[in-house]
Parts: structure tokens; C-alpha cells; sequence
């Protein structure tokens, strides 16, 4: 039996028809839905990684500076500088600024 030509198009209507495959990049993926309960596991990581990418600054000569805290603890986080304070120089500074009179910064250069 010869199996029917079925277009790209309509093939990919048919299978993003319930919503748990899409083609994206040249190639048919699986899909979590919104409902989905394994969706809630990795929700805090993406809103997390959003929240990141706000805050972002990047120049045009491809230097760029970021920084985020802890989730767990008030006050601590990680910054990384490359090219903000010292041109072609890549930082990444541990903070903790818990103690208002003594804040603490650990820092290392590549």
C-alpha cells in the first residue's frame, strides 16, 4: 500500500492540533502544557531566568553586566561584569550585603 503525499503545511496543522507538538527548528518537538502538572516544576526556572534577562545591560563594544539574588536568602546574589568596570576583564563578584555596616564581596577575575 503507497501511503499519500500529505503536505508540510497540513501535516503540521494536524499534529499542533491539540497542542502537544510543534515544529520548530526544522524538527517536531513534544510540548509540556500550561495545565500540565510537570509545567510547575520547572516554572520557578524560567520566571527565574526571565528575571535575569530584565536586568541585563549590555553596550555596543559586547561588554555587559547582570546581576541576581538568591531566592533563598535576602540580600546575597552573584554579579557578572565583562568589560563594565575593566575593559576585557570578566568578573564574577559573590555579595552579601546581609550586615548593613559590613557588606562582604568576594570577587574573581578571568
Amino acid at each position: 500500500m503507497k501511503v499519500p503525499y500529505i503536505p508540510n503545511e497540513l501535516l503540521h496543522i494536524i499534529l499542533e492540533y491539540d497542542g502537544r507538538i510543534r515544529f520548530r527548528n526544522g524538527k517536531y518537538v513534544d510540548i509540556i502544557a500550561k495545565n500540565d502538572k510537570r509545567y510547575n516544576v520547572i516554572e520557578p526556572c524560567i520566571t527565574k531566568k526571565m528575571e535575569i534577562l530584565k536586568t541585563i545591560t549590555i553596550s555596543n563594544d559586547g561588554s555587559f553586566y547582570f546581576q541576581f539574588g538568591f531566592d533563598t536568602i535576602n540580600g546575597m546574589g552573584l554579579c557578572y561584569d565583562l568589560g563594565f568596570n575593566e575593559r576585557d576583564v570578566f568578573e564574577i563578584c559573590y555579595y552579601d550585603t546581609r550586615n548593613a555596616c559590613n557588606w562582604e564581596l568576594i570577587r574573581t577575575y578571568l
